[in-house]
């Protein structure tokens, strides 16, 4: 794990060099991604630096929760679009990316080289598509960005309102589904210390409260799972019905549920666009699977987005990869193996993913 100190002494060196900050959550931004946006702002106000948070998505095009957030802080934090940073960026400008080490997740992708400085907060595995850094703290053992960026937040001694610790909260539990998964002891320590600061965990499990189209979404989504073995289930809509990524999250969660090691759900999001959402239990990694697709992500939570295939075409690439007895001919797997391992304390068989 990272070592939090090291990280706020790049930190307080990367804020003495600049004037001001650009604060970059991933493209549609989760609890997780704003939360730990508003705690990188807070770090920047306590050191009197100038911050923007940067975000291009259509605010009222986003999760009902989650725009509630953003339109919460705009009176203390200032939200800009990525057309604003342009005339705003200086030789003294530095970027914060968090939630996110991708460059094409990003909405300053195309700022990327105006920046001298750029510093990665984040808890996803990285790979080629990664922001060239020396200032890259990114570690996948971490249940989210929210917690590192609380963690910062202790150490600067700073005072968080109770709607800002409620807010870092909902993202530890977003990531963590609901303090399932990927939760080590210090991400337990987080979240008391953070109640302990006013956040309410009433409110923040309340965020995550459907209402009745989005859920019905899921559910539909969930009606249309298989279980190929009892490894892993995959819900796939093969209609033309067009999901929000967000829900297409949420089934993949929700199938985690029952006993499987892993949980695929796959649909399409726009009329050229398939999104897939993998969540594991650990014993197979779910960035690995996705990386074959172009996605990316944690041992436990991981995502692609793919054209030119139907849902149905990827649904029988995923079968293919995790079946034993599928023929793998027609599989690209340039760069990985499977290998077989006895499952912990039972003889059911697990299959992890492991590069060459």
């Amino acid at each position: 794990m990272q070592n939090s100190r090291d990280i706020k002494a790049t930190l307080d060196s990367l804020l003495l060099e600049n004037d001001q900050v650009f604060i970059v959550p991933h493209k549609r931004p989760d609890f997780d991604a704003i939360a730990s946006s508003i705690g990188m702002s807070l770090i920047c106000q306590k050191n009197n630096k100038k911050s923007y948070i940067v975000i291009d998505d259509e605010i009222d095009k986003l999760e009902s929760e989650t725009r509630k957030m953003i339109e919460s802080i705009k009176d203390e934090f200032e939200v800009i679009t990525s057309k604003e940073v342009k005339s705003l960026i200086t030789d003294r400008s530095l970027m914060i990316a968090v939630d996110t080490n991708k460059e094409y997740l990003v909405p300053t992708e195309e700022y990327l080289k105006d920046f001298n400085r750029i510093f990665v907060l984040d808890h996803h595995k990285t790979d080629n598509y990664t922001i060239h850094t020396p200032y890259l703290f990114t570690d996948d053992t971490l249940s989210s960005a929210s917690e590192e960026a609380s963690r910062l937040l202790f150490l600067y001694d700073i005072k968080l309102k109770p709607e800002y610790a409620t807010y870092l909260l909902a993202g530890i539990i977003l990531d963590t589904n609901k303090m399932s998964i990927n939760v080590s002891k210090q991400t337990y320590e987080v979240a008391g210390e953070l109640t302990s600061r006013g956040a309410s965990p009433l409110i923040a499990n309340n965020m995550f409260l459907e209402d009745f189209e989005h859920d019905r979404a899921v559910q539909r989504l969930v009606d249309n799972t298989d279980f190929p073995t009892y490894i892993f289930a995959v819900a796939c809509d093969n209609t033309n019905k067009i999901y929000e990524v967000e829900d297409i999250a949420k089934a993949a969660d929700y199938l985690l549920k029952y006993r499987v090691n892993i949980t695929f759900a796959i649909a399409k999001i726009d009329d050229n666009t398939v999104s897939i959402s993998a969540r594991s239990k650990g014993d197979i990694d779910a960035s690995r699977i996705m990386k074959l697709l172009g996605g990316g992500g944690n041992q436990y939570r991981a995502a692609a987005k793919v054209k030119g295939m139907t849902p149905e075409e990827i649904k029988t690439f995923i079968n293919n990869l995790l079946v034993p007895t599928r023929e793998l001919e027609n599989t690209t797997l340039e760069n990985v193996t499977i290998d077989y391992h006895p499952y912990q304390n039972t003889d059911v068989p697990a299959l992890i993913l492991r590069q060459i």
